[in-house]
C-alpha cells in the first residue's frame, strides 16, 4: 500500500478492472455507478489515502461540485470516471464529458498535481487516439475568471490505451 498515482498507474488500474470484469460471464458491472465502487477499492487497496467526492468550487454555482476521487499523499491526484457500456451506450467523447473537464481543471495545483478522466471502454469497438482527442479538443472550459489547469485524459480498452492531455485554454 502507497505510492502515487501516475499516468501508468491509472491505466494499469483501468486495465486490472477490464480484467476483473472478464472473469464474469456476462459482467455485473458495466454502468459507471456500478464500476466506481471497484474502482473506489482498488486504489484505496494500493494507495491508501483515497477519498470520494472531493469538493471543488465552481463559478456560478452556490454548492460545491464533487470529483468523483482524491488520491492524497506528496503527489496528490483528482480523478473523475467515465464508463461506455458493451451495448455502446454512455459515450466518452469530449461533449459528454465537458462537466467532468470543467471540474478537474479548477483544481488548483496545491490541491492536485494531476488531475485525470479515466475513461473505460467496454464497448466491443475502441475508439482511436485521433477521433477521440478531437472531441476533446472542442471542449472549453467555460466563463469565469480562475486559473485553469491541464486535465489528462486516460482511455482504456482491452484493444487500446492512450492518454493525452486536454488544455482549457482554446
Amino acid at each position: 500500500m502507497g505510492g502515487q498515482l501516475n499516468i501508468e498507474e491509472l491505466t494499469a488500474a483501468g486495465v486490472e478492472i477490464l480484467h476483473l470484469l472478464q472473469d464474469y460471464h456476462r459482467p455485473p458491472a458495466h454502468r459507471e455507478m456500478l464500476i466506481d465502487p471497484i474502482l473506489y477499492a482498488y486504489m484505496k487497496g494500493r494507495f491508501g489515502a483515497v477519498t470520494r467526492q472531493h469538493h471543488v468550487a465552481v463559478y456560478g454555482s452556490q454548492k460545491p461540485k464533487r470529483i468523483d476521487f482524491r488520491v492524497g499523499g506528496s503527489n496528490p491526484t483528482v480523478l473523475e470516471l467515465a464508463v461506455r457500456s458493451p451495448l455502446g451506450s454512455g459515450s466518452l467523447l469530449g461533449g459528454q464529458n465537458t462537466s467532468e473537464l470543467r471540474k478537474l481543471c479548477k483544481v488548483s495545483t496545491t490541491q492536485a498535481k494531476l488531475r485525470a478522466l479515466l475513461l473505460i471502454d467496454l464497448y466491443a469497438n475502441h475508439y482511436t487516439k485521433d477521433a477521440l482527442k478531437d472531441s476533446y479538443d472542442a471542449v472549453h472550459a467555460g466563463p469565469g475568471k480562475f486559473q485553469r489547469c491541464p486535465v489528462r485524459v486516460v482511455y482504456v480498452h482491452m484493444n487500446n490505451r492512450f492518454n493525452f492531455a486536454w488544455s482549457p485554454y482554446k
